[in-house]
């Protein structure tokens, strides 16, 4: 694809006219747009509030992430000041950060169209002003924290912004239809959908990176991993715990939330430790071993976390409800 004539001035502009507060302020707003605090969010959703949004947005934004990654690898345009040689000095990240993402592409912004995704359709679904209010600016200090810090240009994030607005209304005017006839599919078809799709796409990426796994992005084995260890835990949840996130006061929502991280932390750990020791990183074991690891962890928090905290009575049981 030809070089991209994207606005390099504005960007400069910013990076010029940064203090510390707002350097600060639009850090913070990028952790909040990052896969991290996205994982923190909706599972504290799925322990304490509501189970279905918290997986149809985990559905929503997992999604969202994966096309956002193969988008990138399809345009292959470069992030700020990469061509120019400059970018340790003009990026206000870590230096830690700012290999990760030297090694990334940056059209469109990743941050941007998750956080329109994500945060609009809270927005829609949500009833309390509040989180009406909070989810426009996430979505307006994610957006420009990224020019801002210099990682993406003005184009990356209104591009971002316009596919991550798309599949929010789309999740709004389908998702029902789309639960109902996922729902009627047997548990066993739901996870051979989900894993031939997954491992698909990380095909496609491969692909796309001219058949080399050396310098491939493994964030879309992460997006697929948990993805699919949503789809098998959610039906078994459903049958053998079936709690309710609603139930029993605030300290025990705490503690099912810190067990739920816990869960999850642990086994992430735990399994990157011992597949570290199985195969290269950069290896074709070494790719299906992450995948594993990160279904692992889905499953972990969505399903045996729920049933240890509700053996120890920190949530009552509900009436199936297969929705």
């Amino acid at each position: 694809m030809p070089h991209l004539q994207f606005n390099l001035e504005f960007v400069e502009f910013l990076a010029n006219h940064r203090d510390i507060f707002l350097t600060k302020l639009f850090l913070a707003a990028s952790f909040v747009g990052g896969p991290l605090f996205y994982a923190l969010l909706i599972l504290t959703i799925y322990v304490i509030w509501d189970k279905q949004l918290a997986m149809r947005v985990s559905v929503l934004v997992l999604v969202t992430m994966s096309f956002n990654d193969v988008l990138k690898m399809l345009i292959k345009n470069p992030r700020p000041f990469i061509r120019e040689g400059t970018y340790k000095q003009q990026w206000a990240v870590s230096a830690k950060d700012a290999k990760v993402l030297a090694a990334e592409y940056s059209t469109p912004s990743g941050h941007a169209m998750a956080a329109a995704a994500f945060y609009s359709y809270l927005y829609a679904v949500a009833g309390q002003r509040w989180v009406r209010v909070a989810a426009v600016a996430a979505i307006v200090l994610i957006g420009f924290s990224r020019p801002y810090l210099g990682v993406h240009y003005g184009e990356d994030v209104l591009l971002g912004w316009a596919i991550g607005l798309g599949a929010a209304a789309a999740a709004v005017r389908y998702g029902g239809q789309f639960a109902a006839f996922w729902n009627r599919r047997s548990p066993v078809l739901q996870i051979g959908i989900t894993v031939t799709a997954s491992l698909g796409l990380c095909v496609v990426g491969v692909a796309l990176n001219g058949w080399r796994l050396e310098s491939q992005s493994r964030t879309l084995l992460s997006y697929a991993g948990f993805l699919t260890g949503n789809v098998i835990a959610r039906p078994l949840e459903l049958r053998r715990v079936n709690f309710d996130p609603r139930s029993s006061g605030v300290a025990a929502k705490v503690m099912r939330t810190l067990i739920t991280i816990a869960m999850i932390v642990g086994a992430s750990l735990l399994l990157n430790a011992v597949f570290s020791r199985l195969a290269g990183q950069f290896s074709v074991p070494g790719y299906l071993l992450e995948y594993i690891r990160h279904a692992t962890v889905g499953f972990a928090g969505m399903f045996l976390a729920p049933y240890l905290f509700t053996k120890m009575k920190l949530a009552e049981i509900r009436r199936a409800d297969l929705s």
